[in-house]
């Protein structure tokens, strides 16, 4: 039983770091994206 928990334990907490790195990634995606929208929008009104 013991050991199952701990196994248990660590899964989770690699689960919750990978949760994190992968909204980190989303985030920054996102703003480069709204970036590049952002530069296009003003290529076309020049």
């Amino acid at each position: 039983m013991i050991p199952d928990f701990f196994q248990a334990h660590e899964s989770v907490a690699h689960f919750g770091l990978w949760r994190t790195l992968v909204g980190l990634f989303i985030v920054l995606f996102a703003i480069f994206v709204g970036v590049e929208i952002r530069i296009g929008n003003e290529d076309e009104e020049i």
